[in-house]
């Protein structure tokens, strides 16, 4: 037997999941899922761990990804009684949970943290929901890219979740100082942490952040040395670690599914690392990782004032007064940009798809048609 609230479970969650009970009016209760694997999930409730399934009609029913369980969700599980998760795990990996049930709902959350899909697909996909807070990891030694700790916050704030930056690998540096000042450029006034996860150091600072309730996610990219991290933080190896490569003394890719993990203090989900990081918004909201940016545009002489060419604007007056940092400036307006194409991207694809779905439902009428005729015939 589990007690949910080391999940993270408390009293608002309780009253969500008392009003779902009554709404699916069955033998329900709540769970957290722990393990996403391709179509199925491991959930976590009182009872245990279960192999979790969907009812079939909700895949299609879905508009997007974000409607399905993603790990750190809490669910509406209804127990199978006497029927066992089909199928055996794969060579090497953990044991599948012998009890199975079906997810009936997802309860509302508190955060959801979305990236655009890999590739050319027009899509959201979530990453990690009830999120408090996101730990986006680099590495002190060749990684380090504050362009691109840029989209890890964008992402990660646009999600509802707070960040503190993890410049690891710190005893591969001999001067700490110019690498924690380019992690901080990215993420002004955000908590950074120096880390050395194979020694332990920054590690205390890291748990600092987290607490009995909260929920933390290990964000970055392959090789940074996330498992690592979550080994330290745990203080036993849970995850498997590679040396890093000798001919660029960069890590490799080892983390293959995203995971919650419990701890003394708080739960923590590690995810693999990510190759390719496309934001993902739904509207023309700013990207979410400008705050000194945002602080200057407040004061631009026009509300809709895109920090091009307008007149009296004060976010090019600042750049060209040296108070904002010309690569700054450069990484907000390569966002801005890339989030505007996205947008019309995304249109575009609704379009065609409502074209689509109009093409079908005229030849199924046609069909049903035809087929009267011939009946009344």
């Amino acid at each position: 037997m589990i007690d949910l609230r080391a999940l993270g479970w408390d009293d608002d969650r309780a009253a969500a999941a008392a009003a779902a009970a009554a709404r699916l009016d069955g033998a329900v209760e709540p769970a957290r899922v722990v393990v996403a694997h391709r179509g199925a999930y491991e959930v976590e409730a009182a009872g245990g761990r279960y192999w979790g399934e969907l009812p079939g009609a909700t895949y299609f029913e879905a508009r997007d990804r974000r409607e399905l369980p993603v790990v750190g969700d809490w669910v509406m599980i209804a127990p199978t009684e006497g029927a066992q998760a089909r199928g055996a795990a794969a060579d090497g990996a953990p044991a599948r949970p012998e009890q199975l049930a079906i997810i009936h709902e997802v309860l509302p959350r508190r955060s959801c943290l979305v990236r655009g899909a890999a590739g050319e697909k027009v899509a959201p996909q979530p990453i990690a929901a009830n999120v408090d807070v996101a730990f986006i990891v680099t590495s002190a030694n060749l990684d380090l890219n504050p362009r691109r700790l840029e989209r890890y916050l964008a992402m990660a704030r646009g999600g509802g979740a707070g960040v503190v930056i993890a410049v690891n690998k710190m005893d591969l540096v001999d001067d700490a100082a110019p690498v924690l000042a380019a992690a901080a450029s990215a993420a002004p006034g955000l908590p950074v942490v120096a880390l050395s996860a194979t020694r332990g150091d920054g590690v205390d600072a890291l748990l600092g952040h987290l607490g009995p309730g909260r929920t933390g996610v290990l964000l970055g990219s392959s090789g940074v040395g996330k498992s690592t991290v979550l080994n330290a933080l745990l203080g036993r190896d849970v995850q498997e670690v590679q040396p890093v490569r000798a001919d660029d003394d960069r890590g490799r890719h080892t983390t293959t599914r995203r995971e919650l993990f419990v701890l003394d203090a708080g739960v923590l989900i590690d995810t693999p690392g990510m190759r390719e990081l496309k934001t993902w918004v739904d509207d023309d909201d700013e990207p979410d990782a400008f705050d000194d940016v945002a602080a200057l545009a407040a004061r631009c002489r026009f509300a809709d004032c895109r920090h091009q060419q307008e007149p009296g604007c004060e976010v090019r007056a600042a750049a060209e007064r040296g108070e904002l940092a010309a690569d700054r400036l450069a990484g907000y307006r390569k966002l801005q940009l890339e989030q505007a194409a996205d947008s019309r991207r995304r249109d575009e694809a609704a379009r065609l798809d409502e074209r689509r779905r109009g093409k079908v439902g005229a030849r199924a009428l046609r069909a049903r048609l035809k087929d009267k005729g011939r009946t009344e015939s």
